[in-house]
């Protein structure tokens, strides 16, 4: 039996493109002047020095200490450039646990999908008297409304996509409008409506990662409020 070994790592390369393999191997280590070499250089120019005029001392210190605050420095690039590669798996990992899962986003425009209900959060602040809530339809036609005596904080709003005779309406997009009162002051209150998150479009960071919500179009993760079941 044999003893020697064979390069699987060979495999389907021609000998030209191994010898070209190694030749640009060799040229990438001799362009790189490591720490060792550093110092043999080092130890040349002191063994042939001249007598009369000796190498300054604090010179080579300073020297050294460049050396060494340059070889820092690359251990330290080399330890953050793992640690964007973790977080960056990271984003990815979450990102993509989000498709199917509902998000808050500040908008009060809110997509209805012919099925399921449309749900929204209302701010009324520290409180609000005679609530109205009016669910308009993309030509501004008001398809539903809801009223309320009084209310605060952020309050769950849910429409069935029916209108006031209980028939289903198309699906699409639907403008959600709180009104109140405060203080003897008619006032519009702040609405954020769920969407579903159908797909996401991973980037480097969360700020530049996508997410597509249905009937809305792509927003940034980091305006996402709120995640939901």
């Amino acid at each position: 039996m044999s003893n020697s070994s064979f390069d699987y790592s060979t495999i389907g390369k021609t000998s030209s493109y191994i010898a070209a393999e190694n030749d640009a191997a060799t040229k990438k280590s001799n362009s790189a002047l490591s720490q060792e070499d550093f110092l043999k250089l080092l130890t040349t120019q002191l063994s042939n020095q001249d007598p009369s005029s000796p190498v300054d001392n604090n010179q080579m210190v300073t020297t050294m200490s460049q050396l060494s605050v340059v070889s820092s420095l690359a251990d330290i690039q080399k330890g953050m450039s793992d640690i964007t590669g973790s977080v960056s798996s990271s984003t990815a990992l979450t990102a993509s646990s989000l498709v199917g899962r509902s998000v808050l986003v500040d908008s009060s425009k809110a997509f209805f999908d012919g099925t399921n209900p449309v749900t929204a959060k209302i701010d009324a602040g520290s409180g609000a008297n005679n609530l109205t809530i009016n669910v308009l339809n993309s030509s501004g036609v008001v398809v539903g409304q809801y009223t309320a005596n009084a209310g605060s904080g952020s309050m769950d709003f849910s429409w069935d996509g029916t209108d006031s005779e209980g028939k289903t309406l198309e699906p699409g997009m639907y403008t959600i409008v709180a009104n109140a009162v405060k203080d003897g002051q008619a006032v519009s209150l702040p609405v954020s409506s769920y969407a579903t998150v159908s797909s996401v479009t991973l980037g480097n960071t969360l700020s530049n990662t996508r997410l597509n919500l249905l009937g809305y179009g792509d927003i940034s993760l980091s305006e996402v409020e709120e995640i939901a079941l």
